[in-house]
């Protein structure tokens, strides 16, 4: 079954981002786009706001953002968007920073940790799911309400 969500990968390691990609598209996930450093990823913000970002710590060996400087301006200019850590750092003290700037999750890259990048994912997109429906659900209370109105204001003018 295809999921829709929407997926940034920000990663400088070509080789690991292709089998990341590879394992989300087996999983179900379609909608994926490839970033190779922090700044190109935050030229394309603005345009999708609503997409789930995997985030590498080390971004670029040439001296461009690290990973915690990229989430904190994501958080900056999409607040809900979600961003999941999953780095090589084996790092307390980065994991730790990274969720107190608003990170959803920080997984340190292994075998293992690909399939705890699935579940986050899933969670994601289970949390994207509960908020269209409730986005559904207060459309059509609000067109029940209009109709009720309508039907008052009918009953009003053509008595």
């Amino acid at each position: 079954m295809s999921k829709n969500l929407k997926i940034a990968l920000v990663d400088d390691d070509k080789p690991n981002m292709e089998v990341l990609h590879d394992f989300l598209v087996r999983s179900g996930y379609h909608h994926i786009e490839k970033y190779y450093n922090g700044e190109d990823f935050l030229k394309s913000l603005h345009l999708h706001d609503d997409r789930a970002v995997v985030l590498d710590y080390h971004l670029s060996e040439s001296g461009g953002m690290n990973g915690l400087e990229v989430l904190e301006k994501i958080k900056h200019a999409s607040p809900n968007t979600h961003v999941i850590f999953y780095s090589g750092q084996d790092s307390l003290d980065i994991a730790v920073e990274s969720l107190k700037c608003g990170a959803d999750d920080y997984i340190v890259k292994s075998a293992a940790g690909v399939v705890l990048l699935k579940t986050a994912m899933d969670k994601v997109y289970q949390i994207q799911v509960l908020k269209s429906k409730e986005k559904r659900s207060q459309i059509l209370s609000w067109a029940f309400v209009a109709l009720w109105i309508l039907t008052i204001l009918a009953f009003t003018i053509f008595r």
